[in-house]
């Protein structure tokens, strides 16, 4: 896998290196039969607010995206919310894409 990712998220390397794992960990655990998950694109749906700056590096803030996963043939859109605090940033996978990822 390549960094940065398709499309146009936000996301340092080292994050997307991350929130990567975790989507591929919950693709496999959603669909076990499938071993071929790929990240075909990132978005961002909402960008930082509620941000504060300390000496021109963001200190305080979030924002949302919207990664696509091809797994097997199914594509899944999946919400992923990132929290800046101080000198971290973390994320949520949002569950709502849970509904519509059916296997057959």
């Amino acid at each position: 896998m390549n960094f940065p990712l398709e499309g146009n998220s936000i996301a340092n390397n080292t994050l997307q290196y991350y929130v990567v794992k975790d989507i591929y960990k919950l693709t496999s655990k959603l669909n076990p039969m499938c071993s071929n998950h790929e990240i075909t694109n990132t978005q961002v749906v909402h960008y930082p607010y509620d941000v504060k700056k300390k000496n021109n590096k963001y200190v305080k803030g979030y924002w949302k995206e919207l990664w696509t996963v091809n797994s097997c043939g199914k594509k899944v859109q999946i919400p992923v919310s990132f929290y800046i605090n101080n000198k971290s940033t973390t994320y949520i996978l949002e569950d709502s894409f849970l509904k519509d990822f059916k296997t057959e």
